[in-house]
């Protein structure tokens, strides 16, 4: 019986290497974990490997990427492609994405992928065209859509009524594969230490995670999720901006404290006193923009001051702090949801003080769960620009990261 949470196996030959990249790529950042002769290939008998991982219950699908380079390869066609037909036909929880790609056409397609052991004809399937002679990073993408929505379909099928989508979140290091998880978000290769260019934020992880939430939507109603991993703090906030609490789909997130037991941090979760309060200054009364400045974990504001004349004039500052002493620990998931919708409150209150604002930058020295909980209540907010706090010296600074547009 196949397990829906393990991996999507990926069929190729070597000299499509630059391509397969892409399509493992894509699959990462929506979630998808994969296995590639180049990665996952021990030094073992090449046939019998793939001969063992395709009939594995742990290979939970397979893309064919089929192009006229396959015709001369026996491995693909008389090993790969009659056992991933095999798997199919066997088990309807194992899926395959077959693409023509390459300039094939769904006839060449399927004669170059021909084989002798099966008598089932790709030409028969539902194949996708990739259109021009080599795939794209656009084409990439959309081929790890059709995986996520067929993955989240299997997932829906297999899980009990009322089980969770336990789906991760990766940035800070790579994640390992272990079966359970519905989807593992692994973006740690788009990123250099703990930054990645605005022109990825925009192109490549904001699409995949609105992919991840209308797969889950669409091919999983009514299922919550729960979030895990070890993201950034601009990372965990686009998490929850994606599933926004207006979203329909109930998030909660898992977390980790050294030292203490693990919590899961849900607006479901009655809201206790954390001792967290807001404080509002007002500043360029020609100006639109705020800023809002969390700190838990530390104090913000002394990096923030370092940063401020890199901002556009602003026309106020939101602070919410607590007194005593650094770090500040917060003892419960009702803590949490309390320091969130008191961050929430400072964005409204400074709405409703000074007008129509402009951009939300938003500074954060604090957990990444509590970073998962403000993002679910940016609803009402056009633009919200985060920050990372990247080390460049003895106490480092804050760069722009995501700018998301929770109202778009």
């Amino acid at each position: 019986m196949t397990d829906p949470t393990g991996r999507s196996f990926l069929s190729y030959r070597r000299l499509r290497s630059v391509e397969a990249a892409l399509i493992i790529a894509a699959q990462h950042d929506h979630g998808i974990p994969t296995w590639q002769d180049t990665e996952n290939l021990g030094s073992v008998p090449t046939e019998d490997e793939i001969r063992r991982t395709l009939a594995d219950s742990s290979t939970a699908s397979a893309v064919l990427f089929i192009t006229p380079e396959v015709e001369s390869s026996p491995i693909i066609r008389n090993v790969e492609i009659p056992k991933i037909i095999q798997r199919a036909e066997a088990d309807d929880s194992f899926f395959v994405v077959s693409l023509a790609a390459g300039g094939l056409d769904y006839a060449r397609a399927a004669d170059v992928s021909s084989n002798h052991l099966s008598a089932q004809n790709l030409a028969d399937w539902n194949m996708h065209k990739i259109s021009g002679p080599t795939l794209s990073a656009d084409h990439a993408a959309e081929i790890a859509r059709r995986v996520l929505i067929q993955r989240m379909q299997a997932l829906h099928r297999h899980l009990a009524p009322g089980e969770r989508l336990r789906v991760g979140l990766f940035v800070r290091r790579p994640s390992a594969f272990e079966l359970g998880s519905a989807l593992t978000l692994n973006w740690s290769p788009r990123f250099s230490g703990k930054e990645a260019p605005a022109h990825v934020w925009r192109d490549t992880l904001l699409p995949s995670l609105s992919g991840v939430v209308d797969a889950i939507r669409q091919h999983a109603p009514g299922r919550e999720v729960e979030a895990f991993g070890i993201p950034t703090l601009p990372a965990a906030t686009a998490m929850g901006c994606a599933f926004l609490s207006t979203s329909g789909i109930k998030l909660s997130w898992l977390q980790l404290t050294t030292g203490r037991p693990d919590q899961l941090w849900t607006f479901t979760t009655a809201r206790e006193d954390s001792g967290f309060k807001l404080r509002i200054w007002s500043k360029d009364p020609n100006a639109r923009d705020i800023a809002v400045l969390v700190s838990v974990a530390d104090n913000t504001e002394p990096l923030f001051a370092a940063c401020q004349r890199d901002l556009p004039p602003l026309r106020a500052l939101v602070h919410i702090q607590r007194t005593g002493a650094y770090p500040h620990q917060i003892g419960s998931a009702g803590e949490a949801a309390d320091i969130a919708l008191t961050v929430q409150d400072g964005m409204r209150t400074a709405r409703r003080d000074y007008g129509n604002i402009g951009t939300v930058h938003l500074f954060m020295a604090a957990p990444a769960g509590l970073a998962v909980l403000v993002g679910q209540l940016l609803n009402t907010f056009g633009a919200v620009q985060t920050y990372e706090h990247v080390v460049e010296d003895g106490s480092g600074r804050y760069k722009p990261a995501a700018l998301l547009h929770p109202c778009v």
